[in-house]
């Protein structure tokens, strides 16, 4: 079962659900950046004709939701590492400055760059199975 979240707005083919924050969903804190509010404002496929008012079930697949993590947070990760060790030993064969230095800052650029690649690819995974989908009206 999903959660369960009512319907405060539409634009086009989705629906704008206002969801109670759970405590599984506290924990992450990734769609509220660590703020206290119990509400969170989510947009959903409208699979279920939900009009305003309406209370819906809202499902992410399992699989789709690890996945945005490790595109959201493994490969940034895995850029940086592969940053710090890559301008570390650059560095550090070509006798350049200090060696540290320059692998937390190839890590960051790599990080950055990671990102706006992954900005730029966005719209590939909103067409996937990355958005949440109102499945339900529950009465």
């Amino acid at each position: 079962m999903g959660e369960i979240g009512e319907v405060i707005g539409t634009e086009g083919n989705k629906l704008v659900v206002k969801m109670q924050r759970t405590e599984a969903c506290a924990r992450c804190r990734a769609c509220t950046a660590g703020l206290e509010s119990k509400e969170m404002l989510i947009k959903a496929v409208n699979m279920c004709q939900g009009n305003i008012g309406d209370k819906v079930e809202i499902i992410l697949d399992n699989s789709n939701f690890m996945k945005a993590a490790l595109i959201m947070y493994g490969i940034p990760f895995i850029a940086f590492i592969l940053g710090v060790f890559g301008g570390y030993y650059a560095a550090a064969s070509y006798g350049l400055g200090s060696p540290e230095l320059i692998g937390i800052i190839a890590g960051v650029i790599l990080v950055a760059l990671t990102y706006i690649i992954i900005r730029t690819q966005e719209h590939r995974f909103k067409e996937g199975g990355y958005i949440p989908k109102a499945i339900n009206v529950v009465k």
